[in-house]
C-alpha cells in the first residue's frame, strides 16, 4: 500500500462512498469536480477546527488520513447528489463521526515537540 495517495484518488473513494461510482470505474468530469470543489474547504474546516493538518500537501494525502478523509468529503459532497449522507451500516452507525474520531486517533498519537510550558508557584 502507498504511504501517500492523490487529492483524485480521494475523490474516486468519496464517489465510491457514496455509491455514485463503482470500484475500478472512473469518475465523470461533472461529479469529479463537484466532490472536488468541496476539498478545499473541508481541509480548512478541519483545519481550523485542529483536527487535522496536512502541512500544505493537499495533493498528496497520507495514506493513515485517506479513508476517515474519503468519508467526510462524500457525507459534504452528498447534497449535490440528493443524498442525505454517507449510508450507515450496522456496523458503522455514525460514519461521519468514526471518521472524525480515526483522524483524531492518528493525529493525537504523534509527537508535537514543543516545549511544555512550565508553572512555577
Amino acid at each position: 500500500m502507498p504511504s501517500n495517495r492523490t487529492r483524485r484518488d480521494l475523490v474516486a473513494e468519496a464517489l465510491i462512498n457514496l455509491g455514485i461510482l463503482a470500484a475500478g470505474q472512473q469518475p465523470d468530469a461533472e461529479d469529479f469536480e463537484a466532490v472536488d470543489g468541496k476539498f478545499d474547504a473541508l481541509v480548512a474546516r478541519l483545519e481550523q477546527q485542529d483536527i487535522l493538518d496536512l502541512d500544505n500537501t493537499v495533493d498528496e494525502i497520507p495514506s493513515e488520513f485517506f479513508n476517515p478523509l474519503a468519508v467526510l468529503l462524500a457525507d459534504d459532497a452528498a447534497l449535490m447528489f440528493g443524498l442525505p449522507g454517507v449510508p450507515a451500516s450496522q456496523s458503522n452507525p455514525k460514519p461521519r463521526d468514526n471518521a472524525i474520531d480515526e483522524i483524531r486517533r492518528v493525529t493525537y498519537a504523534r509527537p508535537t515537540y514543543t516545549a511544555l510550558k512550565t508553572e512555577y508557584f
